[in-house]
């Protein structure tokens, strides 16, 4: 995960319920200011505790990882890759592109989700009606975007001819055989 998407994930995760909270406690008897300085008063806890999370997070996670990521995660980087070299990562990559592919719906359900609030956006008549009206409409036009990339990667993959395997080369030269495969001479 990169720095700038841990940076926007933090500020959702902590910025989205402090100010959600100051929102419910003003309950339009305070103005703008007022809710702004509860908000922040609310979030610093969270944010300390969230940087106190990221110094140790670097520190710790590197060491907690396993060497190998699995096969989703392999299969995600062939999606991002556009092509994968290894026959099992490219089957699983291609589970997952015709997955992503059966839920094209769900990008549609999404925009009507993000359309939905922009009315609400229009019509609302409090500040703070119109703020998490705004905020929901570029949350849910973000997954939108998201998951329309994520449909765009599966059908490059799926529309790409597959890339041969690499075979590995044995000690005399020639493609080498798993143990007990291959031909072999008849006994006689």
């Amino acid at each position: 995960m990169t720095t700038g998407a841990v940076l926007v994930a933090g500020a959702l995760a902590l910025g989205l319920p402090a100010l959600l909270t100051g929102i419910w406690a003003a309950d339009g008897e305070y103005d703008f200011q007022d809710v702004v300085a509860m908000v922040a008063l609310t979030a610093l806890p969270a944010v300390v505790g969230a940087g106190a999370a990221l110094l140790l997070g670097r520190w710790l996670v590197p060491r907690m990882r396993t060497a190998d990521p699995g096969p989703a995660a392999a299969a995600r980087d062939a999606l991002r890759a556009g092509r994968a070299t290894d026959a099992t990562v490219d089957a699983a990559a291609r589970r997952e592109a015709r997955r992503r592919l059966g839920q094209r719906w769900y990008v549609w359900f999404v925009l009507v989700l993000a359309a939905l609030q922009a009315v609400v956006l229009v019509g609302a008549t409090r500040w703070s009606t119109r703020l998490v009206a705004a905020t929901l409409v570029v949350g849910w036009s973000g997954t939108a975007w998201w998951r329309g990339r994520g449909i765009r990667e599966a059908r490059r993959y799926l529309d790409a001819a597959p890339v041969p395997p690499e075979t590995p080369i044995g000690a005399d030269g020639g493609p080498s055989t798993p143990i007990g495969g291959g031909l072999r001479e008849p006994a006689g």
